[in-house]
């Protein structure tokens, strides 16, 4: 058996991981009972409950195993009974089976030297998945612990910190950024642990990050693996129908093995299931084998009706999951959350911020009022745009490289005779998606340039994380001379041919200017940088402060970003020789309205 989702690809078979012929894996899966079960049928538990078209246990227990006919162990963190265990059978295909704590650590003792454990906590479900192959292909024979973190889908995601003096005055505010300094801005995604099955025999734990704490008092070595995913957590309402919903939003049709029929688009039937024909549902809905849904009640999905539950006449399921055997009692209405036992009324744990927004697909396309939207058409268009302008790049970059090469040599030469040091300038900076590259300029200062920077700062003429002095004493006589007729930038032909600039686009800049703006650092990655753009021919002010300018150019660019728009900036770079002289916005893009016009307008003078 597999889980409804597993074919989505979010999770690798532990076989195909280990490899054929490897020792055999044990997976141990920690089990507890959620607040919202209590009052509920004792042997109830968050493994047993309804997630999708499976039980939570099967859905894990499909991602790790994979169909594979592995050793599956159950460790409940309250006392199971007898009938809680003939429950975890009947509730997998994987010959799940509870152990105790002195059972587990009895086994994992006879284990062999090579065996692994993996543990996973199915209270923390990570929703973007994971493949466990990344778990461990980056050290394949690290033979200590791995702590699988999810940080967020969002790798851009800020935290902001605040260093105040002893009396309370701001002294610094810094931005944290997951990509860059995730051990931070990440907080409870352990999810998911390997380690060496003998390592954890005689370990007491309820939780992986107890488990993380032993096993590094005892001296084993360990790692955490940044997993790029947001975490819900299934033991509160909110996170089960969260995960539910976004199960459901994707259920169309089901495979027969699995025990369900299309009853009617999006609505899955239980083979046993008893639905009365005056009965309701609006999809989408699942309904598991042994529910009975009696006459004249509406079911509202996303909704999931679990194995032996009972809704009476006249009753109304609106966005919830009936745990098993749960009952609503005759017209009594459940609304956005998760059931269990008899329920005459909603239970007194319902959930805030029940669903996860679902995000659409296809591209931004404006709309008569300005706003944006996504489109299906705009995506196309953008992806037709997108190709037009990299064979652009391609082309002019190659065609400049080879005319202007008697240029470089000059430039190189006078470079050499000026003063010692490199003929090119390699600074990092962040091209589209926040990746890293070497940024190509020729040398115009000398060469400890940085170093003198700390001593200059006082001197800084501009806002913002720029620096720009008049006279700078760190500017070569060569130096002024590139800067002034921008041949400086010629270089940066070799970053358009390799794809990691682009002729138009945001100015490229470090990671240490772009965290000065969250917004626009968006906005500016999500596009190659350029050698030329939106703010360098249409900026007033020049020499002055206009970093709010550079925000607005940018965002500006990215939202109307064409083919069209890309010829009309370099058209004007060439008239103005470079943007030696600025060119009203409105030339370049015509208001539709006079959004545009006030933006300009509201520029610092």
């Amino acid at each position: 058996m597999r889980g409804p989702d597993a074919e989505h690809g979010f999770w690798s078979p532990l076989r195909d991981t280990v490899g054929a012929g490897s020792p055999q894996v044990l997976a141990l899966i920690i089990d507890r009972r959620p607040a919202f079960l209590a009052g509920a049928d004792p042997d109830l538990s968050l493994l047993t409950l309804p997630l999708g078209t499976a039980s939570v246990l099967d859905q894990w227990a499909a991602r790790i195993l994979g169909g594979v006919d592995g050793a599956l162990r159950v460790l409940p963190t309250f006392e199971a009974s007898p009938a809680y265990a003939e429950r975890l059978r009947g509730n997998t295909a994987f010959g799940a089976c509870a152990v105790g704590a002195e059972e587990l650590s009895l086994e994992l003792r006879r284990a062999e030297p090579a065996e692994c454990l993996v543990i996973v906590d199915p209270a923390c479900w990570p929703l973007e998945g994971f493949d466990l192959e990344s778990v461990l292909s980056p050290h394949p024979h690290f033979r200590g612990a791995t702590h699988a973190v999810a940080i967020g889908a969002d790798t851009e995601r800020t935290q902001e910190r605040v260093d105040c003096d002893h009396d309370g005055r701001v002294k610094r505010v810094e931005r944290l950024y997951s990509r860059v300094s995730w051990p931070e801005a990440a907080e409870g995604g352990l999810f998911l642990t390997v380690a060496p099955a003998r390592t954890v025999a005689d370990v007491r734990f309820e939780t992986l990050p107890e488990l993380r704490s032993a096993l590094a008092a005892r001296g084993v070595l360990s790692r955490d693996q940044p997993i790029a995913s947001d975490v819900v957590n299934l033991t509160e309402s909110a996170g089960l129908l969260a995960v539910t919903e976004r199960m459901l939003t994707n259920t169309r049709d089901t495979d027969p093995r699995l025990g369900f029929t299309v009853r009617a688009p999006g609505i899955l039937e239980g083979l046993d299931a008893n639905i009365a024909e005056t009965a309701r549902l609006i999809a989408p809905v699942i309904v598991f084998p042994g529910a009975v849904v009696e006459e004249d009640v509406r079911v509202i999905g996303p909704a999931v009706l679990g194995a032996g539950s009972r809704v009476g006449r006249g009753a109304v399921v609106a966005q919830s999951v009936l745990a098993p055997g749960a009952v609503v009692t005759r017209g009594a209405t459940i609304r956005h959350c998760m059931a269990a036992g008899v329920c005459s009324a909603n239970p007194t744990h319902p959930s805030s911020a029940v669903f996860v927004p679902m995000t659409p697909i296809g591209g931004y396309a404006p709309t008569e009022s300005g706003s944006l939207v996504r489109g299906e058409g705009a995506g196309r268009r953008q992806a037709v745009h997108q190709a037009a302008k990299r064979a652009m790049d391609v082309m002019l970059s190659l065609l400049a490289l080879v005319v202007l090469a008697p240029v470089f040599l000059v430039v190189a030469i006078a470079l050499r005779l000026d003063s010692p040091g490199p003929l090119f300038f390699r600074h990092r900076r962040e091209r589209k998606g926040g990746r890293d590259f070497w940024c190509l300029k020729f040398r115009t200062m000398v060469a400890d340039a940085d170093r003198m920077q700390r001593g200059l700062s006082e001197q800084n003429e501009v806002d913002g994380p720029q620096f720009k002095i008049d006279n700078d004493p760190r500017v070569t006589r060569v130096g002024r001379f590139l800067r002034a007729t921008n041949l400086d930038e010629l270089p940066q032909l070799l970053n358009v041919l390799l794809g990691q600039m682009s002729l138009v686009g945001p100015r490229p800049s470090p990671f240490r200017e772009n965290q000065i703006c969250v917004p626009w650092r968006r906005a500016r990655l999500s596009v190659r940088p350029g050698i030329t753009g939106l703010w360098q021919v249409c900026r007033g002010n020049r020499g002055q402060s206009d970093f709010n300018q550079w925000i607005y150019y940018d965002i500006t660019y990215v939202r109307h970003f064409s083919i069209w728009l890309d010829l009309k900036i370099l058209l004007t770079t060439l008239l103005t020789l470079g943007g030696k002289w600025s060119v009203p916005l409105s030339w370049i893009i015509p208001s539709r309205n006079r959004i545009a016009e006030a933006g300009v307008a509201a520029m610092p003078s």
